[in-house]
């Protein structure tokens, strides 16, 4: 609505002690003249911004001293492409100030209102048009996780294209979205056996069960239970097992107030001997492939498959001792799984009769044990597997979280059957073809603050960790997390595509990225891997040990001999006294590996979010 009168002034502050920002502007009626008009707006920077001393500014002290449009003196000016005109600058005390083309703005993607400094213009006139064209070309195909796996085809024709240099859409390269709401979680998860999480199950089951005791009604109940589990109801606490499977029988029978629970408490204890290893999901695909062989070749409605001739390579010579012979390899496994599904599709049968799930598919060898597990579960001796929700402290690089799910064959059946329908307190499964493979995942509000990427382990995640995972081929996970964690990609978000502290997949997706060399991917992906390194010794305070110190060293030289003034770490720093010290130093040169790559060395500090 402004763009579309005479906008004169815009002023950026932040004048509240809470999450809110504000504008000021002041507009006039006019109807400008698209897409150039001659039209020029003030902007001025009144936010308080912290600066060498770590205090921040105070923009209301110089304001009132801020002079007319007509008598500001401006010290530089930066001229815009395609002859568009130019861009000056100035400063008073802490402010900044513009006089900026009103054009400049509506015809950047989203129509965003931007800071004009020199670096963000060049941002601006290297990205703006190369994103505008590629979301008019593919956001409606990539815009939800639905929309990309109908267009896999295409979007991976793209991938072919792509070369060092060019400039693509983070959602063109990485797929995701939202996870698991199991509806119920005490009932799936639980914490790792000695994590202090754990000995805090431990500590609360004392008290949980004490008050169930002292209850007249929760008393039997639970006691009837306890022996029907083969607890003993002089310690009901010894045998955890036998207290555990009375927890949801008692749910069902009285209310989590009058059980002392909340909706959050947590009641299992995980053994580690208990959480899958490989040779769990390896066993979980040698159990379903039997299963579904048996099916294949019994059930009537397959005689006829196993009498035609097909195209795929497989003659009735081939056919026959498929249908057989005792064993058969993962490989010719799945070549029959796609000849029967390319057999359905032709003779217009229901894939019902396939006997897989949805998104149940046997395309390679290699990941057959994953896809088994995914829509199987776990039926041998470990059942629990990695489960990730968001973050509640806001870890960069790594979580700590260790949490787990009981992915049992009885449990995966429930949620899937369940998943989707209309009653309250039934599971959702979403994006299940991503269960235990690497991501990307953050914390979605982050207020002032650059994004807070994480690396996500191969596991089941929730609904609240959205996630995204580079597809094969395109750009390395650690790569990718190595730019998430730069200044220069939040700084992109927030000034090209949504000013809040929301961290949207939507808007994430939209970000430009631009293809690295061989040699970029590799150095985005060692920084990525020594500042995990570096992050896990923060958890316990472990000191850094002599080779990832004597890398950091080497960084720090770096950054001292060639980086951008504000990029180059400081004396303190230069200590690595404390392993975030070096995870410190490492972040430096990420921001700084991020710039080169974008092509916007030295035009910073990008840092005001």
């Amino acid at each position: 609505m402004l763009q579309s009168h005479g906008l004169t002034h815009i002023g950026q502050c932040d004048p509240f002690d809470a999450t809110v920002d504000a504008a000021i502007f002041v507009a006039c009626k006019a109807t400008p003249n698209f897409p150039t008009d001659g039209m020029e707006t003030l902007f001025v920077q009144a936010r308080p911004r912290k600066v060498a001393n770590e205090k921040p500014t105070k923009p209301e002290k110089d304001l009132p001293t801020l002079k007319s449009v007509g008598d500001l003196k401006f010290s530089d000016a930066t001229k815009l492409a395609s002859g568009a005109g130019e861009v000056q600058h100035g400063e008073h005390g802490c402010l900044r100030f513009h006089r900026v083309p009103s054009a400049l703005w509506r015809d950047a993607h989203k129509r965003v209102f931007f800071e004009p400094r020199p670096g963000t213009l060049r941002l601006f006139e290297k990205f703006n048009e190369p994103v505008k064209k590629l979301v008019g070309e593919w956001w409606e195909r990539i815009e939800t996780s639905q929309t990309f796996a109908d267009n896999h085809a295409d979007i991976s024709a793209y991938h072919k294209t792509l070369k060092p240099g060019d400039v693509t859409l983070v959602g063109l390269i990485a797929e995701g979205g939202q996870g698991l709401a199991t509806a119920n979680n005490a009932r799936f998860l639980g914490y790792l056996q000695g994590t202090p999480q754990a000995e805090k199950i431990k500590a609360s089951r004392e008290e949980w069960t004490k008050r169930w005791l002292a209850d007249a009604e929760i008393k039997p109940a639970f006691l009837g239970l306890l022996a029907k589990n083969g607890g003993d109801a002089a310690k009901p606490t010894r045998d955890v097992a036998a207290w555990e499977a009375c927890v949801e029988s008692l749910k069902g029978e009285f209310s989590l107030v009058k059980l002392g629970f909340t909706k959050s408490d947590l009641y299992r204890v995980v053994f580690p001997e208990l959480v899958a290893k490989p040779e769990d999901f390896q066993f979980a695909w040698q159990s379903r492939k039997a299963e579904l062989l048996k099916r294949w070749r019994t059930e009537a409605d397959w005689e006829d498959f196993w009498e035609t001739d097909l195209t795929l390579d497989f003659r009735k010579e081939k056919l026959k001792k498929l249908r057989t012979q005792k064993e058969i390899s993962d490989v010719e496994f799945c070549e029959l799984c796609k000849a029967l599904q390319t057999w359905v599709k032709e003779k217009r049968k229901s894939r019902k009769i396939l006997g897989l799930h949805s998104a149940e598919n046997y395309d390679a060898p290699a990941d057959a044990p994953r896809i088994a597990t995914i829509y199987n579960g776990l039926s041998g001796h470990g059942q629990f597997v990695v489960f990730r929700k968001g973050d509640k402290a806001g870890n960069r690089w790594l979580d700590n979280d260790q949490l787990f799910v009981h992915w049992s064959k009885e449990n995966v059946r429930w949620l899937f059957d369940k998943s989707g329908r209309p009653e309250s307190g039934m599971p959702v499964v979403r994006n299940a073809h991503l269960y235990f493979l690497e991501g990307i995942t953050w914390t979605r509000v982050a207020n002032h603050v650059g994004m807070k990427a994480r690396l996500q382990p191969p596991c089941v995640f929730d609904s609240d960790s959205v996630r995204l995972t580079p597809i094969a081929g395109t750009l390395h996970p650690l790569s990718l997390l190595a730019l998430f964690n730069s200044d220069l990609v939040s700084y992109l978000k927030m000034k090209f595509q949504q000013h809040t502290a929301k961290w949207e997949i939507g808007g994430i997706r939209q970000l430009p990225l631009v293809i690295p060399t061989g040699g970029q991917e590799k150095r985005l992906k060692e920084l990525a891997e020594r500042a995990m390194a570096a992050k896990r010794l923060t958890f316990d305070g472990t000191a850094p040990p002599n080779a990832l110190a004597a890398f950091v060293r080497g960084l720090s030289n770096e950054l001292v001999t060639s980086a951008p003034p504000y990029l180059r770490p400081s004396a303190q720093l230069k200590l690595l006294h404390t392993a975030a010290d070096c995870l410190a130093v490492v972040e430096l040169a990420v921001n700084w590996e991020a710039e080169k790559l974008y092509g916007v060395e030295g035009l910073g500090p990008f840092d005001e979010f």
